[in-house]
């Protein structure tokens, strides 16, 4: 199942980056996704190519009926984007890989922040949800699709009003 989105930040694409590994944002973004921030972690440089690892916790009541089965007390999701070095125009592109524990759903995308002009920043992500259980698996990533779509849109979303308030 493909997640796509697309959406722009009235902000510079250095502003949109540093709120991106702000842990107060990732907080705040967990917050609004319903799950819980367990730990956030920007590994190297963020002038440069750099991770950012965030593990949050989801409660069953939170998920799709078809994975309540398969997951009684709830799933950690860790979420794992590695940026590249920004090209000569500031570009920077983001490979995320999400896993789901306890159960073989994950997703992988391609996120591409883009600045357009001086006060404009452009965030596409394109990414693939996948669910590795026999005769059901493909129930399970559709299922699963727009709640890890909303991970990986989320925080673009959000990051305009954040940036807002300063």
């Amino acid at each position: 199942m493909s997640v796509n989105a697309s959406t722009t930040i009235k902000a510079p694409v250095d502003t949109v980056l540093k709120t991106f590994v702000d842990e107060a944002f990732v907080r705040h973004v967990s917050d609004k996704a319903g799950t819980q921030l367990e730990s956030f972690e920007v590994n190297g440089d963020t002038s440069t190519a750099f991770t950012a690892t965030t593990v949050r916790s989801m409660g069953a009541d939170k998920l799709p009926d078809v994975v309540q089965k398969f997951v009684k007390g709830g799933v950690k999701l860790t979420q794992v984007d590695t940026y590249d070095a920004p090209a000569a125009d500031g570009t920077r592109t983001v490979r995320s890989e999400i896993k789901a524990g306890g159960i073989p759903v994950g997703a992988t995308a391609i996120q591409t922040i883009k600045p357009l002009g001086e006060e404009e920043t452009s965030v596409d992500v394109s990414g693939e949800v996948q669910a590795s259980i026999p005769l059901v698996g493909k129930k399970i990533a559709a299922a699963a699709e727009p709640y890890i779509g909303k991970a990986l849109t989320l925080q673009a979303r959000a990051a305009e009003a954040w940036i807002a308030k300063g």
